[in-house]
């Protein structure tokens, strides 16, 4: 199973669109995250690829959206289940990544989450953190996929169980 995962996109829906057809063409793309900072960047992507399934959430410069019903009040986190894995997924700002880990760590040790994807820190990386009182949590940030100097985006393959993450550039 391959899931992509995008982030802060900020006005650049053409990375998206380019780095999913990248994937569809070698093989195909089984979901799509977007973890915020671009929904109508990512929305608009997605109207290419209408087969494939994902998940969104929004971010702190999503201004002016209105979330669809299906969203049912998880507009800035959701928890999915995918590959037998489970991930939350939310942009960060509300657990002020860009300070500290922890808190975020700890709210989705707290969920259960086996993965805690985030993005809102332009900063791409894959590390494990533990909780303050137990257990421990896997963090993913793709990093941003908008224009710059180093666009990013991570590609999750669940292999015997196993999540392996990978970062291509965007």
């Amino acid at each position: 199973m391959k899931i992509l995962v995008f982030s802060d996109s900020h006005g650049n829906p053409k990375n998206i669109a380019d780095n999913i057809r990248v994937h569809k063409n070698a093989g195909g793309v089984d979901h799509i995250f977007f973890l915020g900072d671009g929904v109508r960047d990512f929305l608009s992507a997605m109207e290419e690829f209408p087969e494939i399934p994902y998940n969104y959430v929004f971010g702190n410069c999503d201004f002016g959206m209105t979330a669809p019903a299906e969203m049912k009040g998880k507009i800035y986190e959701s928890p999915v289940e995918i590959g037998g894995k489970k991930f939350l997924i939310m942009h960060g700002h509300r657990l002020d990544v860009k300070t500290t880990y922890q808190r975020a760590a700890d709210y989705g040790i707290g969920l259960g989450a086996d993965i805690l994807l985030f993005g809102h820190t332009h900063q791409a990386e894959d590390i494990t953190i533990d909780g303050s009182d137990s257990g421990h949590i896997r963090m993913i940030n793709p990093g941003s996929c908008a224009k710059g100097l180093y666009p990013t985006y991570a590609c999750i393959e669940i292999v015997g169980g196993q999540a392996v993450c990978g970062f291509g550039r965007a």
